[in-house]
């Protein structure tokens, strides 16, 4: 078994690595606890543009509309994706109802 120190790399290739998610147009996407801590934050740990995004995330916006929004932001997908597995956002619940 491998020892913990050479497991961290690890973790962090298989949380951060790896092809990003496809998105859904419909799809909504909801701050977490530590994306509202984050974009309040008044120092940045995260890139400015990544940043920009974060604040747009408001549980209202779709990808779709994200997208035609910042039709000149390279890489939305991935940016999401990336603050996705950051832990910054999480998709809005379903309703069952």
């Amino acid at each position: 078994m491998p020892a913990m120190s050479s497991m961290r790399p690890l973790t962090w290739q298989l949380v951060l690595g790896g092809d990003p998610a496809v998105m859904r147009e419909s799809e909504v996407f909801i701050k977490t606890r530590l994306g509202r801590d984050e974009a309040r934050a008044s120092d940045a740990s995260i890139p400015r543009r990544l940043r920009t995004l974060l604040a747009l995330v408001d549980g209202r916006r779709s990808v779709g509309e994200l997208r035609a929004a910042l039709h000149s932001y390279r890489s939305l997908d991935d940016s999401l994706d990336m603050l996705r597995k950051m832990g910054f956002i999480e998709p809005l619940p379903q309703r069952w109802d």
